[in-house]
């Protein structure tokens, strides 16, 4: 916690407001409550930059043990891993890029008639697009193969509901995630898990065998040497009858 620790302060603040949210509230309050803090098409017009922060640290539903498993597995791993700078450079681009996209999208399909006037007033907050971007920066913190099963798990996991689905949460999502392997150059000079070092690390521990090691090729016998050629003593000028 003390090397993470802004991870931690945004973890402590989701939950002293829900805890406030669900104890003073009834659930028609709450509801018209986290509506004015919603990153929907209405508040992005009237006040943007309130609702972007507020949306942040407030959320719909009681998930604070999901919260605190993905700020522990991904946020503070990545601000450990990049510094807290960096890591709330690329939490805020993914907050606030997945929100621009997922909204944007909302506003075209109000445009065409495909969705209702009352989509503008939606609810849409949350942390997740933050913590999803960082889901995507920290594909760059595993070295060697196993950093493509962990890309294939991640786009399995936003992939699946834009099929299902097809919301605007699970639009944010994936944006998200694409906002955060954009981020790559924010992670130059940052050291990678090698998973090869660690297995050889852990494998003596729990008395696993090392693996034996490769005969050498054996070597045929050596061809035979051919003849020596004589070779000519060089002549140095003037040695020639017809040198000068």
């Amino acid at each position: 916690m003390v090397s993470a620790p802004g991870t931690y302060i945004w973890l402590l603040i989701l939950y002293v407001t829900t805890a406030d949210l669900y104890m003073r509230l009834t659930a028609d309050e709450r509801i018209a409550f986290l509506r004015r803090q919603s990153t929907n098409l209405h508040n992005l017009d009237t006040a943007p930059l309130r609702v972007f922060v507020a949306s942040a640290v407030w959320d719909q539903g009681l998930h604070l043990l999901k919260f605190t498993v993905m700020f522990t597995v991904l946020c503070a791993v990545a601000e450990r891993w990049l510094g807290t700078r960096r890591w709330l450079a690329i939490t805020a681009l993914g907050h606030v890029g997945a929100t621009c996209v997922s909204q944007a999208i909302v506003l075209a399909q109000v445009h065409d008639g495909t969705l209702a006037r009352s989509a503008r007033f939606q609810l849409d907050v949350g942390p997740s697009y933050g913590y999803m971007a960082i889901a995507g920066v920290l594909c760059y913190r595993i070295a060697g193969p196993w950093r493509w099963p962990y890309l294939a798990g991640l786009a399995l996991y936003v992939g699946l509901p834009m099929f299902v689905h097809r919301d605007f949460t699970a639009t944010g999502h994936l944006s998200a995630v694409l906002i955060g392997l954009c981020c790559r150059r924010l992670t130059r000079g940052r050291p990678k898990w090698d998973s090869g070092a660690w297995w050889r690390t852990v494998r003596p521990r729990i008395g696993l065998p090392d693996p034996a090691p490769q005969p050498a090729p054996a070597k045929g016998p050596r061809p035979a040497a051919g003849p020596v050629e004589a070779t000519s003593t060089p002549k140095t000028p003037g040695s020639s009858p017809n040198g000068r």
